[in-house]
């Protein structure tokens, strides 16, 4: 699979968007589509191993949170095809500007292979758009 990369600006705090992104580790029901089960394999100080099942896709991953970079890494665990992580991150807005989310996908074949991001690109931007619009939905008066 390929690399992608989407950003949307976000009427809402950082702090409605970092919950979203929290509440999406343990519960992806609401943020990725066709979600068929979730399992919390671990748990742990600074991490949590999940298996999920999708109607495309059925995966382990280790998800890392890090409230000071405002950011959260799913990295594939004992994948049989692929390795690499998807990125959720916020980059809070200066003054009067709004916060940015961005999702970026980064998966290689084993090989290091890399094949065009193209297909995934509105996928990313399809669920970006989707959190963003959850996160405005709670503030709107931002």
């Amino acid at each position: 699979m390929p690399y992608a990369t989407h950003t949307e600006e976000v009427a809402a705090s950082v702090a409605t968007i970092w919950r979203l992104l929290v509440d999406k580790i343990e519960n992806p029901g609401p943020y990725v589509p066709g979600v068929r089960s979730v399992d919390i394999l671990k748990r742990a100080a600074d991490h949590v191993v999940r298996h999920m099942v999708t109607e495309q896709l059925d995966l382990t991953e280790r998800i890392t949170r890090d409230a000071r970079r405002l950011e959260v890494v799913f990295t594939l665990v004992d994948h049989p095809s692929y390795v690499g992580s998807v990125t959720n991150r916020i980059e809070p807005g200066r003054a009067g500007e709004a916060n940015r989310l961005t999702f970026t996908i980064d998966w290689r074949e084993f090989g290091g292979a890399n094949s065009g991001g193209e297909h995934l690109q509105g996928v990313l931007r399809d669920a970006v758009r989707h959190t963003k619009a959850l996160a405005e939905a709670e503030e709107p008066e931002l």
